[in-house]
């Protein structure tokens, strides 16, 4: 067994506890002495070489796997996120296609099949003890089909029926305020300001030079070798980086607001409505997807919501930063802050105030949790007093976190008093999908 354990792929050498190198090894004996066989293995680890069919439907009740030995063994890459564990949601809408499983993906070693993708609706009452918002706050995310288990309404109402209300007075954890005490919203203390928040949590990341050593010496190799050149390296960050000052999220949101029907094509297919602004689709699946098993079809999720009266969504990674840096630039820091990702999802509003918005109470909340195959873009809703504008003057108003979902459009005064400036026409710009 000691032989096994030598033989193991460093990956798997590198990542798996003590204990599980030990089983590894007595497996991988196992079946070279027909002891066992790799499927029988496979059968009983929950993987099958065979791409499933689609057992949901929208309207579905589904509960996600709760953490057990059968789905931990791939330890540390999961990519469904642990506050969704055992909790019962409704599927929204058809499969959105087969891809690669991620958790098993991620380890070249391992080869498993396609799974359908759904998206799920789950409610925050039902995530989060204590969640102050509406009974109709919810959190639309992506799911494999592996990670799902059939449900029923029944369950789901049973679920509902057994939340744990907040008490008077209760101040969720993590609220934006540090210090415990009851108190309404009027006190005798200012919320902090934008950019503290946004350096707070930005310092709270810690100092990256000694993370960045390893990366630092790849390229310093690669480099030497004629893989890669400084220039190539610095050419692509400038690509990346100059994506936000085009204009094309902006440019997005005002052909929306100016065009129902492109709004609607957009609505119902994303990929294909940003397509239509010259920008490519390549990596990207799109609408429909592929909805059979071995079909050929895979790629990237992109989902285009509409912020309605009474209803406002909210973009996050939970699980890393993925953000559709192709439309909105690079991800700002704060995105990617540990502290944002993990507050979005359990409290929004919180989150949100301390971005300088404050919404009705009656609002209902949509956080919109983006993984390993999807990314989302939200189109705030169009400022009043814009009646008449041009699609160019309307770019003007739309600000990234706009359509992040953490501030809203600026309005026709804002933009007076900040004499503010129009985003140059970007018609014939070819720009690309880049996610991470």
């Amino acid at each position: 067994m000691r032989r096994a354990i030598e033989f193991m792929p460093v990956t798997a050498f590198s990542t798996k506890s003590y204990y599980e190198k030990w089983a590894s090894a007595i497996a991988t004996t196992m079946i070279e002495r027909g002891t066992i066989t790799q499927p029988e293995l496979d059968e009983a680890m929950g993987i099958s070489t065979e791409e499933p069919p689609v057992l949901y439907k929208p309207g579905s009740y589904v509960r996600c796997k709760p953490e057990d030995a059968a789905v931990r063994y791939r330890k540390p890459h999961l990519r469904v996120p642990g506050y969704l564990y055992g909790v019962v949601g409704r599927i929204d809408t058809p499969t959105i296609g087969y891809l690669e499983e991620p958790d098993i993906d991620a380890f070249h070693y391992v080869e498993g099949p396609r799974q359908p993708v759904y998206r799920v609706v789950f409610y925050q009452k039902d995530l989060w003890e204590g969640y102050n918002g509406t009974d109709d706050d919810n959190l639309e995310i992506e799911i494999w089909q592996s990670w799902l288990l059939p449900s029923s309404e029944k369950e789901f109402k049973e679920q509902q029926a057994n939340r744990i209300k907040a008490p008077e007075g209760f101040h969720q954890r993590n609220k934006g305020h540090e210090h415990d005490h009851e108190h309404e919203h009027e006190h005798g203390h200012k919320h902090e300001e934008r950019t503290k928040v946004e350096m707070d949590a930005i310092k709270a990341e810690g100092d990256d030079a000694e993370k960045a050593r390893l990366i630092q010496c790849l390229i310093k190799i690669l480099t030497a070798k004629g893989v890669v050149s400084a220039a190539d390296i610095t050419g692509h960050i400038e690509e990346l980086e100059s994506y936000g000052s085009r204009g094309l999220g902006p440019r997005v949101v005002a052909k929306a607001w100016t065009d129902p029907e492109f709004k609607k094509r957009l609505l119902e297919d994303g990929v294909a409505g940003v397509t239509e602004l010259g920008i490519s689709a390549e990596g990207w699946l799109p609408k429909g997807g592929v909805t059979e098993p071995n079909g050929q079809l895979s790629g990237i999720i992109l989902k285009v919501v509409e912020n309605k009266p009474g209803i406002h969504h909210l973009l996050v990674c939970t699980l890393c930063s993925c953000y559709p840096i192709s439309v909105l630039g690079m991800a700002p820091s704060w995105y990617k802050a540990r502290s944002y990702r993990a507050r979005s999802v359990r409290d929004p509003r919180a989150v949100l105030k301390e971005f300088g918005l404050e919404l009705p109470k009656e609002t209902i909340i949509q956080v919109l949790d983006s993984n390993a195959d999807s990314r989302f873009l939200s189109i705030p809703l169009r400022p009043e007093g814009t009646e008449g504008w041009t699609e160019d003057q309307l770019q003007a108003l739309v600000t990234r976190d706009s359509i992040v979902g953490v501030g809203l459009p600026k309005t026709p005064e804002q933009l007076k008093k900040e004499g503010g400036t129009f985003f140059p026409k970007s018609e014939g710009y070819k720009g690309r999908f880049i996610y991470q």
